[in-house]
C-alpha cells in the first residue's frame, strides 16, 4: 500500500550491514556454505544440484561473488533467481533452512535490528493501519515477511530485499502465498498511490456529515487498466484490506465531521493567523486531523492514506 522509502545512501548503508553480517557470522550464508556439512546436504539430493553449482567451483570452493549477489538481490535478481533455481517442497526448504539460509538465527542477530533502524518503516507498509516502531536495545521490532515466501524459495530467506517489515497481521494473513505467480505490491518498488483510493460507500447525509455509521469503506480503482492495479485487488483480496478498514468506521466519521466543522474559510483563516506555524493548507489539515495527509509522509503514521482519500473525495 505503501512505498518504503530509502534513499541511495541508506539502502547502500543497509547492503553493507548485511553483507558484513551473511560473511561475518558463522551461521551466515557465506559461513555456513565454507561448512563441509552443508556441501553434504547439497549433494545428498538431486534436486539441490542447482544449488551446488551455484554456490561452489568445480575445486569445491565457496564463490563469494554469487552469495553476495543473491543475499543483496533486488527484485528483478530475485525473479531471476526464481527462474533459475526453482521451487523446493516443504521437506526440502525446512533442510535447506535448516542448514544454509539459516533466517532464524539471522533474525535475533543485531545487525537485523540495526537494519530495521535505518530504514525507518514506522507503519506497516502492507496495510498503514499499524505502527511497526523498532525500540533500543533490541526490546520490540516488525516481523519481517518474506515477499517471495521462504517455504517455497528458501534461498530467498535471508535476502535483504526479501524481507518486509511489517505488523504481526498483514505477516500472517499473507503466509506462504506465492507471489511470485500471484504478484502483489512490492513495497519496496510499488504502492497504491492514485491508482486505488478510499471512498464511502453511502447515500445516508448524516454519514457524510460523521455523525452516523451507515456506510461502506471502499477501494475505488482508476479506470485505467494496468498490472498495478491487478496487484492492488489481489492484495486487497489476500490481506482483508476493505474487511479490514471498515473496523475504523469511528476513524472516518471523526474526520468527515472534522472536516465539515472546519471549512475552507477556516483552514484560511488558521493559515493567515499562524504564518509562522504552517506553510500550506495541507499543513494546517494534518494538524486538524492529527495525521499527515503529504503522500510522501503516509508511511510515518497509521491510516494517513485513508485520511487523504477521504479529505480529499469529501472536498
Amino acid at each position: 500500500m505503501i512505498k518504503i522509502q530509502l534513499d541511495e545512501d541508506t539502502k547502500q548503508d543497509i547492503m553493507d550491514v548485511h553483507w558484513k553480517d551473511m560473511s561475518h557470522k558463522q551461521t551466515g550464508l557465506y559461513k555456513s556454505l565454507q561448512n563441509s556439512s552443508c556441501k553434504t546436504v547439497l549433494k545428498s539430493r538431486s534436486c539441490y544440484e542447482v544449488l551446488y553449482n551455484y554456490f561452489y567451483d568445480l575445486s569445491g570452493n565457496v564463490i563469494e561473488k554469487n552469495v553476495k549477489k543473491l543475499v543483496l538481490a533486488n527484485k528483478s535478481q530475485m525473479e531471476e533467481y526464481i527462474v533459475k533455481l526453482g521451487k523446493f517442497n516443504k521437506t526440502e526448504s525446512d533442510e535447506l533452512q535448516k542448514y544454509l539460509f539459516r533466517y532464524e538465527k539471522y533474525a535475533r542477530r543485531q545487525s537485523a535490528y540495526n537494519i530495521l533502524k535505518k530504514m525507518k518503516v514506522n507503519v506497516c507498509p502492507y496495510c498503514n493501519r499499524q505502527y511497526t516502531f523498532t525500540l533500543e536495545n533490541n526490546s520490540m521490532r516488525p516481523q519481517f515477511d518474506h515477499f517471495y515466501p521462504k517455504s517455497l524459495y528458501p534461498y530467498l530467506a535471508v535476502s535483504i530485499f526479501n524481507l518486509i517489515p511489517s505488523c504481526s497481521i498483514c505477516n500472517q494473513a499473507k503466509s506462504s502465498i506465492d507471489t511470485y505467480k500471484e504478484p502483489i505490491l512490492y513495497p519496496y518498488e510499488d504502492e497504491f498511490g492514485d491508482t486505488a483510493k478510499f471512498a464511502v460507500d453511502t447515500k445516508d447525509i448524516k454519514s457524510f456529515l460523521g455523525i452516523g455509521e451507515n456506510f461502506e469503506l471502499r477501494i475505488n480503482y482508476s479506470e485505467m487498466y494496468s498490472s498495478t492495479q491487478e496487484k492492488i485487488k489481489k492484495q486487497n483480496n489476500v490481506l482483508h484490506l476493505e474487511k479490514m478498514y471498515n473496523m475504523h468506521k469511528d476513524y472516518v466519521c471523526d474526520i468527515t465531521l472534522n472536516q465539515y466543522i472546519n471549512s475552507d474559510d477556516r483552514i484560511n483563516e488558521i493559515l493567515l493567523k499562524f504564518p509562522d506555524l504552517f506553510d500550506s493548507k495541507e499543513d494546517v489539515l494534518s494538524v486538524l486531523h492529527m495525521n499527515d495527509i503529504r503522500k510522501d509522509n503516509w508511511g510515518k503514521r497509521p491510516l494517513s492514506k485513508l485520511t487523504h482519500d477521504i479529505l480529499k473525495k469529501t472536498k
